[in-house]
Parts: structure tokens; C-alpha cells; sequence
């Protein structure tokens, strides 16, 4: 049985990662000054990350005909999973695992399910099976690496991985600070009364994701080195908890993720760490400055 992997750009799946495994990324598209990217491996993400510092950029005075630049982005469209579907279905595909943002932040997976529903109009004997990560970024990855090894061991149907993936999508955590709130109050995520009274107090939340996949304010901090060392206990329940490794996903600010880092060292240094730099559509709302911390603890021994 041919087996294949889809999944959304929010994932942050290394692009020479997914060439080597097969897995087409179906991108969201960014907007930018009005006109429209594809986030694939061509975006310049260090021209965007530009973007967001230049303060001059956010002046939105519509009579004087200045518009701020507010990051956007765009889920793909129903056709375009249709098209990546199709394409691996010519390639011989049966079974199409695809893996995606959690529909709590985006619309994409629903424009996954209707382009799965039209496939099946056509190819009657090809099975898409469509997983909600329940978060983004990382624990996408952590899924696909799942799936990657489900598959290779050939001892479950499409069905059973799935149902394998969505229950141990509950099982990785993901946890995020923000150092500044700037870039939701810019993006229209955050009214300007509550950026104001969050600059004001200078404090920096913490925010989850929970079992919906939905956005969720733990706490707050003031000071970035407490935010570092609040998302190592909130995703260890005060250190009690161990996981089987952590991602740590960061946009511009490396030396915080290498911090976070350094600080999950010194608590455990046998728990694998992975550092990697998040794609645009996943910082787009949150700044190029915010840390994520994923936490997995899926249980499944494979």
C-alpha cells in the first residue's frame, strides 16, 4: 500500500526534509503592502522579519493615504490541495496522511477537507485521511515524524495512523512567550486600550494551546529571562514532568532560544533539545521576537 504525507507551510518542515521524504507542503500565502507571496522555500524570511521594524511602516492615516504594513496571511485555497493531492495520487498514492494547523488558528484545514472531499469524486479507491495538530508549527513536525515511522514499519492501515496521530496530538504541548506585544496590537489582534495597559506594565504574556487548539493566556511575565524560565515550567508541570524531547521555535531572536536552551541543560541534560527558526505565516501575528517551546510527550513506542 502506497502511503504519502501532505502538510501546510505553518509546520516549519525544513524544506530539504520534506524533498527527501516526498512530503508536498501545500503554502499559505502572505501578504505584504497588498500583494500576495507564497510561503514556500523562495520566501525571504529575513526581508520580512525587516518589515516589522520599521516603525515608520505602521502609520495608518487613510486621508494622508499612508497604510500601515500589517502582516496578513492567507489559507490555501481548496483547489490547491486538490492539485497536491492529485499530484501524488499520479505518483501511485493510496493512502494521503495530511497533517495541518489546527483549525483554532487558521481556516486551512478546512480548505484541506473540501479539496479531500472532490478527490474522492474522482479517485474512489484513494483513502485522505486529514489530521488537526491541534497547534502549529513544531508539533506538526513531531507529527509527520510520527507518521514517517508508522508507515515505515508497514504494520497499520491509513485509518489506524490516523486515529494513532490524533490522539497523540493531545500529547505534545506547546507553549509560547511573547516578549513584546507590539506586533498583535499591529496586526489587529490586540486592541490598542489593552496594548497600552499590557506596554504600559511592561508585561509579557504566556500564552497555549489547548485541547481544541485554541489560543490560551496562562500568565504573564516581566522580564524575558523569567518568560524563558516560565515556559520550561509550564511545560514540565514545575519540573515533574519529562518529555521525550523539546523543540524550541524562535524567529529572529536566537540568542533567547539558546538561553531557553541552556536552561533546559542545567534541569536534564539527557532530554534531546531541537532548535529551529519558525516561517513567516506562524510569527506573522505573534512578532519575529516570540519563543515557542514544544513539549513531546507522545507515548507511543514505535
Amino acid at each position: 500500500m502506497s502511503f504519502r504525507i501532505v502538510t501546510d507551510s505553518t509546520s516549519d518542515i525544513p524544506w530539504s526534509f520534506a524533498k527527501e521524504k516526498g512530503i508536498k507542503v501545500v503554502p499559505l500565502s502572505i501578504i505584504i503592502h497588498e500583494k500576495v507571496y507564497k510561503e514556500d522555500e523562495n520566501f525571504d524570511y529575513d526581508a520580512y522579519y525587516r518589515l516589522f521594524e520599521e516603525e515608520k511602516a505602521y502609520f495608518h492615516i487613510p486621508k494622508l493615504k499612508l497604510f500601515s504594513f500589517v502582516p496578513k496571511t492567507s489559507q490555501p485555497s481548496p483547489g490547491e490541495f486538490y492539485q497536491a493531492y492529485e499530484s501524488l495520487i499520479k505518483e501511485g498514492a493510496k493512502e494521503i496522511i495530511s497533517i495541518h494547523v489546527t483549525k483554532g488558528l487558521s481556516g486551512t484545514i478546512n480548505s484541506a477537507r473540501l479539496g479531500a472531499k472532490n478527490i474522492s469524486r474522482k479517485y474512489k479507491d484513494v483513502n485522505i485521511h486529514i489530521i488537526d495538530s491541534k497547534s502549529a508549527s513544531f508539533p506538526e513536525m513531531h507529527l509527520i515524524r510520527l507518521a514517517l515511522k508508522l508507515i515505515e514499519k508497514n504494520k497499520n492501515t491509513g485509518e489506524e495512523i490516523a486515529s494513532i496521530l490524533r490522539e497523540q496530538a493531545l500529547n505534545i504541548k506547546t507553549h509560547i512567550l511573547l516578549p513584546t506585544l507590539k506586533y498583535l496590537w499591529k496586526g489587529g489582534r490586540l486592541s490598542t486600550t489593552k496594548f497600552l495597559i499590557g506596554n504600559m506594565l511592561r508585561r509579557k504574556p504566556i500564552i497555549t494551546m489547548n485541547k481544541e487548539g485554541e489560543v490560551e493566556a496562562l500568565k504573564a511575565v516581566k522580564e524575558v529571562d523569567e518568560g524563558l524560565r516560565a515556559l520550561l515550567d509550564l511545560s514540565t508541570n514545575n519540573l515533574q514532568n519529562r518529555p521525550k524531547e523539546f523543540s524550541i521555535v524562535y524567529g529572529t531572536r536566537l540568542d533567547y532560544a539558546e538561553k531557553l536552551a541552556d536552561y533546559i541543560k542545567e534541569w536534564d541534560s539527557s532530554i534531546k533539545i531541537e532548535v529551529a527558526r519558525s516561517y513567516g505565516s506562524v510569527l506573522s501575528h505573534l512578532g519575529p521576537e516570540s519563543i515557542g517551546l514544544i513539549s513531546n510527550f507522545i507515548e507511543i513506542e514505535i
